[in-house]
This record gives C-alpha cells, sequence and structure tokens, in this order.
C-alpha cells in the first residue's frame, strides 16, 4: 500500500480519515514552489487545500494549478496587472484590507485557517481574530526574525507579535526557529517544528558557459537580509589572480535598491568575476542557471529555511552557507557537503569562496530531509491539535 493509500484508510489501517478543507493563505504568493509541495503532502493525507492568494504575473508559470486557488488578492496593483511606486503601495495596503474581508467571510466553509505568510501583522491579526470566532487558525512563521533584521517602526514590531499571539498554533522548521519564539514569550505548547521538504527543479539543461572559470551562485528575491553586499565585499578581498578563476552571479528579482551593489561592484574593481542578474528568472531559465552552477552561496543576516536551499540540495554542488538554522542543520550533519561561515564575517565568507574553487561535495546535505507526505502527516497532526483546542476554548 502506497503513503497515501496507507493514510487514507487512517493511521491503524482501520476508520479512514476525515478529510479536511483548509484554507492556505499567501496572499503575495511568496513561496509558490512550496505552497505546491506542500499541498501535494497535505492531499496525500486526506485534507484538500485552497489557496487564497494573488493572480499571476505576466510570465509566471501556475505551480498551483493542480489545486484549487481563489486569487482574490491586489487584483489591482498586482498579477497581470502589478503596478509599483508609493501610490501603488497604498492602494495595495487597501485592497490588502479588502481582500482579509473576503478571507474572514469565506473561511466559514472551511475546517481551519492556514497562514503562511502575514502581509500587513496588525490588519492580518484583527482578520485573524475575526476568523477564530468560528474556525482555527494555524501560521506557519517562515521568518523567524521579525521582517528578517530590516529596520521598522515600533508599530510594525507590535504588529509582528499581535499576528503571532493571535493563532491557535504556530509552524517553524527548525529547532532554532522554535527558541525564537520561545524567547518572544510564546508558550511550548502553541509551537511546533514541521520541517521544510527538498523542491523540484524543473528539468532543463544548464545553460552554455564560455570559459572555465569557477561559477558560484546566489539565487533568489534579492533583500538585505540575503547578504548580496556581504558577497561583493568578500569578492574584494579576494586577490586579482584568483577572482580571474571565479565567475559569482547574483541573481533574482530585486527586492531592494541594487544600485549600490552595482557601485560598490565597480569601485572595488569587479569585472568578469562578478555579474548581476537583476530580475526575475522564469522556472525553465532558474533551472539552467542554477544547474550550470559549480557552486551556491548563502551569504544570509539571519534566515530559518531556505527554498533555495531546498531546491537546489539534490544538484550535488559545493555549498557555502551562513552558520544559521536550515543552513546550520543541513550542513553541520553532513560537513563534505560545504562550508558554514559565521553571519557578515567577511574574511571567512571570501576565505569558503576561495577554498571552494575545484571543490566537489563528498556527502549529500539531503540525506535525511524528510518527504513531502510525511511533512503533510506532520502538518496534518498540527491541524487536528488546533481544532482540538480551539473547540475546547469555545466550550
Amino acid at each position: 500500500m502506497d503513503k497515501a493509500n496507507e493514510l487514507a484508510a487512517g493511521r491503524d489501517g482501520g476508520t479512514p480519515l476525515r478529510r479536511l478543507a483548509v484554507l492556505q493563505v499567501d496572499p503575495s504568493l511568496f513561496t509558490a514552489p512550496y505552497d505546491a509541495a506542500l499541498s501535494g503532502g497535505l492531499a496525500a493525507n486526506g485534507i484538500d487545500p485552497v489557496w487564497a492568494t494573488r493572480g499571476l504575473r505576466a510570465g509566471e508559470e501556475d505551480l498551483l494549478s493542480a489545486f484549487a486557488t481563489d486569487r482574490f488578492f491586489y487584483a489591482w496593483t498586482d498579477g497581470r496587472r502589478r503596478r509599483a511606486g508609493r501610490w501603488a503601495k497604498a492602494v495595495k495596503g487597501l485592497e490588502h484590507a479588502a481582500g482579509l474581508h473576503r478571507l474572514v467571510a469565506r473561511a466559514k466553509a472551511h475546517d481551519l485557517v492556514h497562514f503562511q505568510w502575514a502581509a500587513l501583522p496588525l490588519l492580518d491579526a484583527r482578520a485573524i481574530a475575526r476568523i477564530r470566532r468560528s474556525r482555527p487558525v494555524v501560521m506557519t512563521v517562515h521568518d523567524i526574525k521579525p521582517f528578517n533584521g530590516r529596520p521598522v517602526s515600533a508599530l510594525q514590531v507590535s504588529g509582528y507579535d499581535a499576528v503571532l499571539a493571535s493563532a491557535d498554533h504556530l509552524i517553524v522548521h527548525t529547532a532554532e526557529g522554535r527558541d525564537a519564539l520561545l524567547a518572544r514569550g510564546l508558550p511550548s505548547e502553541r509551537v511546533s517544528i514541521v520541517p521544510h521538504g527538498l523542491l523540484p527543479l524543473m528539468p532543463a539543461p544548464p545553460e552554455p558557459r564560455s570559459g572555465e572559470r569557477w561559477r558560484v551562485v546566489l539565487f533568489g528575491r534579492l533583500q538585505a537580509y540575503k547578504g548580496a553586499d556581504l558577497l561583493v565585499e568578500a569578492l574584494g578581498r579576494i586577490d586579482p589572480a584568483t577572482r580571474e578563476r571565479l565567475e559569482v552571479i547574483v541573481a533574482g528579482e530585486p527586492q531592494i535598491d541594487v544600485q549600490p551593489i552595482r557601485a560598490r561592484a565597480r569601485a572595488l574593481g569587479l569585472g568578469l568575476d562578478f555579474v548581476l542578474r537583476d530580475r526575475r528568472l522564469g522556472e525553465a531559465e532558474m533551472a539552467s542557471l542554477l544547474r550550470s552552477a559549480d557552486a551556491f552561496i548563502f551569504p544570509y543576516r539571519t534566515i530559518d529555511a531556505s527554498g533555495v536551499l531546498h531546491l537546489v540540495a539534490e544538484l550535488d554542488r559545493w555549498l557555502i552557507a551562513s552558520d544559521l538554522g536550515a543552513f546550520r542543520a543541513m550542513l553541520g550533519e553532513a560537513p563534505g557537503a560545504g562550508a558554514l561561515v559565521p553571519p557578515e564575517d567577511i574574511d571567512r565568507l571570501a576565505a569558503a569562496i576561495t577554498d571552494s574553487i575545484g571543490r566537489r561535495p563528498t556527502q549529500r546535505p539531503a540525506h535525511d530531509v524528510m518527504g513531502w507526505a510525511e511533512i503533510g502527516g506532520l502538518t496534518r497532526t498540527v491541524y487536528e491539535r488546533a481544532i482540538r483546542d480551539h473547540a475546547e476554548a469555545k466550550r
């Protein structure tokens, strides 16, 4: 009996599991590959996920096509009509409030609501409070450090704490993440660890390369916490003769102003050894770039789990990462897979880049990563606990 049929038949092989209808919330479609993989694991455990999110942007693949999706967030400012600028940001805030109003109404048709992201915490906390009048709410805390360390107002920090306190139950991906929430005063019985699984990389040939430079890739949405600026500084500390053996590519849709990074690279005299592709890559283009890499680098300032790490872990490439979260968990158990570097230690980062040249992993960091069916089973356990606790609190 396969895993899906075994679970559908019941954990003890007897009474079939009751199907659960769960409304999943990712307003900005921030983690579509994770959302799709999780949905498969949930479906294998008798759960019918419905996604509340935004419309698809031009050229964006529909990774959730196999699952029910309500695209009612940001109809005017995102999707194919995506707009930028201060006025668009203000309108998007109003659209978020409208989307939450719809979400509250639709929650009643489901057994539980699961927030993957809280885009505007103060508004989200209020919506969660309204939903919890009739349905339990679970939240996954993907980023355990508020706003990934960006300087924000006291009001935003207050909103972060409020949204964490508002859910029936919280999910994190690592023990480090759980410890961080407990340190913020969250009760231990409301926090569960559900690991992040490997993400599939679509079939695609490696992109063509010229020359023999050692290609090191930093990929993903470009945000301050991912340390592209630290990477540039580290390259500047590598002697020019060694840099001529390197090709370091930073690629992804910018969420920050990248002009200071370009300017600093020029000031340091980085030439062919540094390439910045500051745009969104489609699934095929992304897969081709990743398969062309000799090594991957993650100079993050903060992290709990990394979708990109779980995307490239099975490619058998050397990994250089900050000694944090999932990087520590995966590379600490497989030292032959890469190198861990203290966060923001530029000299150690430069040394790790130099040391990576020509190295191939002797271990795989993904040898014991949990599969999505098992992740779905753990998530169902969290759901059942939240449903039970919510019902008891209502008595």
